[in-house]
């Protein structure tokens, strides 16, 4: 049986990012952390950290027992809080994942009716790949999941979606790169620079077939899972990004861009995953029952 106190020093060394700091936190000897994290790792059958430099680094293993540790301790100062603030003050905790494909814009703007139904809510937000995400809300570890692609094949058994909207596509640059490559869209942008999602993400394949359509070769510069870290390359010139259009102002406040033209044939649709058929979560009701353009 895995013991608890053992789990909670691997906890506070993962968070800590080394013995030493860890165990001048919690006032123990580095010795007798670093057996009773070996004690964790054999009972668990899996190394939990390797070293780096002076760093120890979580291993595969290591970032899904941290992930649990984080769920374990987490309620456990939930539960403490509760009885010290009176039962009636609890907040409704709210687990979302969110696919990593999906733009961040895109899930506050999906999540943002959570904060306005006026009960408690804590919102636990947790990004992954896919596959990973729906184990997770299989398992009950998750509440409803946001994604920008419907699911299919043997994964999708049990699971219901929830339409939460679609909008088209738009490419975007900061001003100098809009005023070079604007003009006479979209055969202006033969031979551009464009930052585009990996070639897993659904809007690449569809951006590519797109290219191919209008007989333009684009000139990729980078590619990108993360679409925050694509924005803060298209802000700096460096290449011109697509945006969906519902959050095309955001994209003009928060990082200055410029749209070209937008890409007709397009659509992105946006998906809330559950368990269940009919929820009754009223959380989860305001992001599935609000109407979206």
């Amino acid at each position: 049986m895995m013991n608890y106190h053992h789990l909670r020093i691997f906890w506070a060394v993962a968070r800590e990012g080394s013995l030493r700091a860890a165990a001048a936190k919690l006032h123990l000897t580095q010795p007798t952390m670093s057996t009773q994290i070996h004690q964790l790792e054999e009972s668990l059958g899996e190394p939990l950290f390797q070293r780096s430099g002076r760093k120890l680094i979580l291993t595969a293993a290591g970032r899904v027992a941290m992930e649990y540790a984080e769920e374990i301790f987490g309620l456990g100062a939930e539960l403490q809080a509760a009885f010290a603030q009176g039962m009636e003050s609890k907040p409704n905790r709210l687990n979302v994942g969110i696919v990593d494909s999906l733009p961040k814009l895109i899930a506050r703007e999906l999540l943002r009716p959570v904060f306005a139904i006026g009960s408690s809510v804590r919102l636990v937000c947790h990004e992954g790949v896919l596959e990973d995400l729906v184990l997770r809300l299989k398992q009950h570890r998750l509440d409803i999941l946001l994604t920008d692609t419907q699911i299919s094949g043997e994964i999708a058994h049990g699971t219901f979606h929830h339409k939460l909207g679609a909008c088209g596509i738009s490419l975007c640059a900061a001003p100098i790169i809009a005023r070079r490559f604007g003009k006479k869209f979209p055969h202006s942008l033969e031979g551009a620079p464009f930052l585009l999602p990996t070639p897993a993400m659904p809007l690449r394949r569809e951006l590519d077939a797109w290219f191919h359509r209008e007989g333009i070769t684009p000139r990729i510069v980078a590619e990108f899972d993360d679409t925050a870290l694509l924005k803060d390359f298209a802000a700096d010139g460096i290449g011109i990004a697509p945006i969906h259009q519902n959050v095309l102002q955001q994209a003009r406040e928060s990082y200055g861009l410029t749209m070209l033209g937008a890409v007709k044939g397009i659509r992105a649709e946006f998906f809330a995953v559950s368990v269940e058929r009919k929820v009754g979560n009223e959380a989860i009701l305001a992001i599935t029952g609000r109407e979206r353009r």
